[in-house]
């Protein structure tokens, strides 16, 4: 075969029905077309702070003039110290931020590469995974600025913070998993991205970001409601680990676990059977 010819792709109707030739076809595509994922990860940060004068010093000023309001008016609600009422809302406002801005852009990240999808072949996993990973670049970059301020508060630093790394794995591949599905979704019904957009809002006071679940009775029907919600559990992995300064329950890390690979599964096997389709759609 012509050197030339060796990233043109031949899809048949048994390839499609083959879940495991998707998956090996696919990991082909993301090693060949990494470079284009960097790339697509970087111009979207650059367009995302263009022409502003302090570029991405936003990444570090939107969470912390957010963390800030929101600590002094709900510590002066729940009467908690700023400062330890400062942590906590940042170790769960981050972590939220990551998902929220993942689920909202990725239910549009098939739709918006319909451009490069009409005119020259791009894996279209690509758009979801450069979603997840441009909000996980933004988390990182927000996490290491604002970590110092945290610990001028009196965060607690612990052996639990190397546990971190694994608490966000686990947290992206979920939303990928999730992504992936939205992303299938909204090629289909285009009003999606306003049903989550609204969920989301919901979502948000459901979670324990603003208020502890320790002020709710055990019984409460809140409380159930709460745990109901997946996004409780992940929030809680580093509600523990940056708040607490301790490791999480391993029946919160199970959880988690087991929530991301069903996301996962989920996810790339409804991708595998509508991706073909999807160009038809846009």
């Amino acid at each position: 075969m012509d050197k030339s010819d060796q990233y043109f792709y031949t899809f048949d109707s048994s390839e499609h029905r083959n879940f495991g030739n998707f998956l090996t076809r696919n990991l082909h595509e993301l090693v060949v077309y990494r470079y284009a994922i960097y790339n697509f990860i970087s111009s979207i940060l650059r367009a995302r702070y263009r022409r502003s004068a302090i570029g991405f010093l936003w990444s570090l000023l939107n969470p912390l003039l957010t963390m800030a309001i929101m600590a002094v008016v709900f510590s002066s609600i729940f009467h908690n110290a700023v400062a330890n009422f400062s942590i906590y809302l940042f170790s769960g406002l981050l972590p939220w931020t990551l998902i929220s801005n993942s689920l909202l852009n990725g239910s549009l990240s098939i739709v918006q590469g319909e451009a490069y999808l009409k005119k020259v072949y791009v894996p279209k996993l690509i758009f979801p995974l450069v979603t997840v990973g441009v909000e996980v670049v933004n988390f990182l970059l927000s996490l290491i600025s604002l970590f110092f301020l945290a610990i001028l508060l009196g965060a607690k630093v612990s052996w639990a913070l190397l546990s971190l790394p694994i608490a966000l794995l686990l947290t992206a591949l979920f939303l990928l998993g999730v992504v992936l599905i939205l992303g299938i979704l909204t090629v289909y019904f285009r009003d999606l991205s306003h049903i989550v957009q609204i969920a989301m809002t919901g979502l948000f006071y459901l979670t324990p970001i603003v208020y502890q679940t320790n002020v709710l009775q055990p019984t409460s029907k809140l409380l159930i409601l709460i745990k109901l919600s997946p996004l409780y559990y992940y929030v809680d992995l580093f509600h523990a680990i940056i708040y607490n300064g301790s490791f999480p329950d391993i029946s919160t890390w199970l959880i988690c676990l087991g929530l991301t690979i069903v996301s996962l599964f989920a996810g790339l096997t409804i991708f595998s059977l509508r991706e073909k389709d999807v160009i038809y759609r846009l």
